[in-house]
């Protein structure tokens, strides 16, 4: 591990995430936003739900979105299996986990077209176990990942640094779990903010969240990764 991924890895583990600014160079960005808009055009003339009212688009979910386009499912395809994303990746996993990631599902976040609204803050790891005790259980023992790319600039995210490492405070749990979860009055949340071209890797166990706005415009690809555990079937 050279001293780049060190200092990676050292962000990552007491802030949640990290960014790899111009990870992507011009060209490369371009033909991967024309990748993703030819999904997304797909997806607003075919469904008045995902295309509209959906800030993002499943790019893998469907078999028929690259039907016309085989060469832009290999240029995807390319990218989030390549050494180099793998390598943004490496040493992230717990001690008692696989340090093969495994690629969980990849998503293209677009501007809303009907409506703003905020996002509610949560982790991710509340959608896989819903019992207090067994989501803490989970944080400590295993990790997930999200790697964006910013295809435009993108100042959505927002996130509550090194609460991947600990349980929610009072206050955050109030609002995680509470009437208000899109309120702004999130305790010490910090945003995030990438231009086009840059690379983000931020712990999905963290609290955070997304604003989704009409304007302006939003391109961002989203990966997300898990790291297996040994010796145990897994089951996506």
């Amino acid at each position: 591990m050279n001293a780049n991924q060190s200092n990676r890895v050292q962000l990552f583990r007491e802030r949640g995430y990290f960014i790899v600014p111009a990870f992507l160079e011009t060209p490369e960005l371009a033909e991967l936003r024309r990748a993703c808009d030819l999904v997304l055009e797909r997806a607003r003339a075919e469904s008045s739900v995902k295309g509209h009212t959906s800030p993002s688009v499943s790019l893998f979910a469907d078999t028929g979105n690259f039907a016309r386009w085989p060469g832009s499912l290999e240029r995807l395809l390319t990218l989030v299996a390549s050494a180099r994303v793998c390598a943004l990746l490496e040493g992230l996993a717990h001690a008692d986990e696989e340090r093969t990631p495994r690629l969980q599902k990849v998503d293209y976040y677009h501007e809303q077209t009907r409506r703003d609204w905020d996002g509610d803050w949560h982790r991710d790891s509340q959608f896989k176990e819903h019992d207090p005790q067994r989501e803490y259980a989970l944080l400590l023992r295993t990790t997930a990942v999200h790697l964006r790319f910013a295809l435009s600039p993108d100042d959505r995210l927002e996130l509550v640094e090194g609460s991947h490492r600990r349980w929610d405070s009072r206050e955050e749990l109030r609002v995680r779990k509470g009437a208000q979860r899109s309120t702004a009055d999130m305790p010490n949340a910090t945003r995030v903010a990438l231009r086009a071209g840059d690379a983000c890797v931020f712990h999905a166990w963290a609290i955070h969240r997304a604003t989704y706005q009409r304007a302006p415009l939003r391109r961002t690809l989203d990966s997300l990764y898990a790291f297996g555990q040994p010796h145990q079937a897994q089951r996506w």
